[in-house]
């Protein structure tokens, strides 16, 4: 389900929450699999396998916040 408010999370929230994918993002670049990425910054795997899969698709912009609302 989607929320029209960006999930509840506060603009701040969101853009700690996108730092995090860039760390991933970073991490995949330099050859780590998602299992150690989700360890490294304390994450589920199904996230983390989700960003690689979005990473592969379209680097690191496929990452960034969606602007909900907009």
């Amino acid at each position: 389900m989607r929320y029209p408010d960006g999930g509840g999370l506060t603009a701040m929230e969101r853009a700690r929450r996108e730092r995090v994918r860039f760390q991933a993002a970073e991490m995949f670049r330099a050859g780590l699999k998602p299992p150690q990425v989700a360890r490294a910054l304390r994450v589920s795997r199904k996230s983390a396998y989700a960003w690689h899969a979005a990473w592969q698709r379209g680097g690191t912009d496929a990452l960034r916040s969606k602007v909900w609302g907009s």
